[in-house]
C-alpha cells in the first residue's frame, strides 16, 4: 500500500524584485509522479537546483503544489484541515538539527512535538523515553544539546520526530554537516528505524554511499524524476549519472574502469565486499 502518492506534481516559485513584484517564475518540480509504500526506504538524489528538497517539503505539507496532487495515506496536502494530521505521519529532519532542537535540556526538546500535538501528559514521559532509546541517546537525556556532537544533536532531532509517532521520516540531507563518525551514528539509527520499527524512510542526500542502503533509488534533475530503481539497477548507468553531474559510490566507479580495461563482473558493484568477491572471480 502506497503511504505516499503524488500525480503530475509541480511547483512553480514566483521570483520577485526589489519593489516586491513579479518578476519571473520557475518551476522547482515539473510533473512528478511518486509513490512511496509503506516500510520502503527510498533516497533521492540529485545536484544542488534538482528539486530533491522541494518535493521532500512537499510530502509534509511545508509547501502546496502549484499543479497536481499529493496523498500522504490518503490525506491532500491541498487541504488544509489536514495539514496537521499529514506532520505527524510524516516527519521531518532538516540539514542543520541547531535549527530543530529548541530547548536547553535533550528530553524537553524530545518532548515538545507531543506535547503541541495535545499527548495527554501521562503519555509524553512514554513517547520521549521510546524514542530516545530508539536513537540510543537515553544517557543524554538531561544533558545540553549544545554540549553534543553534530551526530549525536541530529539523533536528538530524529527523537523529536520520533516522539510525535509518525508512519514516515523525511530526511533532508541529515548528514551534510557531519563528520564520518557522525553520519554513521545517523545512518545507523535510520536503517534500524527502518528494519526494526518498519518507518518508511525518504532521504535525501548527495552521499552515493548512503543512496545504496536504501531499496530504491530516486534521482532527480531539474525539477524532474529521471532515473529510478534499486540502487544496483541506477548505479549501472554510470555515464548517465556523470552526464547529469552526478557520481557513483567510489567502488562502482573502479569497477566500471577495470570493465572498460577487459574485466568481467556478473553484477553491479556497490560496496567494497562485493568489489573483493567479484575480484577473487576472476579468471
Amino acid at each position: 500500500m502506497a503511504i505516499i502518492s503524488g500525480l503530475n506534481l509541480t511547483y512553480e516559485y514566483k521570483i520577485h524584485n526589489e519593489e516586491g513584484v513579479v518578476e519571473s517564475t520557475h518551476k522547482a518540480i515539473k510533473d512528478v509522479a511518486l509513490d512511496v509504500m509503506k516500510g520502503e526506504f527510498i533516497a533521492i538524489l540529485g545536484h544542488n537546483g534538482s528539486g530533491k528538497s522541494t518535493l521532500a517539503k512537499h510530502i509534509n505539507a511545508l509547501l502546496k503544489p502549484t499543479e497536481g496532487t499529493i496523498l500522504i495515506k490518503g490525506m491532500d496536502s491541498k487541504d488544509d484541515e489536514h495539514v496537521w494530521d499529514i506532520r505527524q505521519t510524516a516527519g521531518m529532519v532538516f540539514q542543520n538539527p541547531d535549527n530543530q532542537i529548541i530547548a536547553t535540556i535533550v528530553e524537553e526538546d524530545v518532548a515538545f512535538g507531543p506535547e503541541n500535538m495535545g499527548v495527554e501528559a501521562s503519555l509524553i514521559r512514554e513517547h520521549v523515553d521510546k524514542a530516545l532509546v530508539a536513537v540510543e541517546m537515553t544517557e543524554y537525556a538531561r544533558h545540553s544539546p549544545n554540549k553534543l556532537s553534530g551526530g549525536q544533536k541530529q539523533r536528538i532531532a530524529i527523537a523529536g520526530v520520533l516522539a510525535m509517532k509518525p508512519e514516515c521520516i523525511i530526511l533532508d540531507e541529515p548528514t551534510a554537516m557531519l563528520d564520518p563518525s557522525g553520519r554513521n551514528e545517523v545512518l545507523k539509527t535510520v536503517l534500524e528505524l527502518n528494519k526494526e520499527e518498519g518507518i518508511t524512510i525518504i532521504l535525501i542526500t548527495h552521499f552515493m554511499e548512503e543512496a545504496v542502503l536504501a531499496d530504491r533509488v530516486l534521482v532527480m534533475s531539474e525539477g524532474e524524476v529521471v532515473l529510478g530503481g534499486t540502487p544496483k539497477e541506477v548505479f549501472s548507468k554510470v555515464e548517465y549519472m556523470k552526464s547529469i553531474g552526478l557520481s557513483v559510490p567510489q567502488v562502482t566507479e573502479v569497477a566500471s574502469k577495470l570493465q572498460k580495461d577487459g574485466a568481467t563482473f556478473n553484477q553491479t558493484i556497490l560496496t567494497i565486499d562485493e568489489m573483493v568477491d567479484a575480484i577473487c572471480q576472476l579468471k
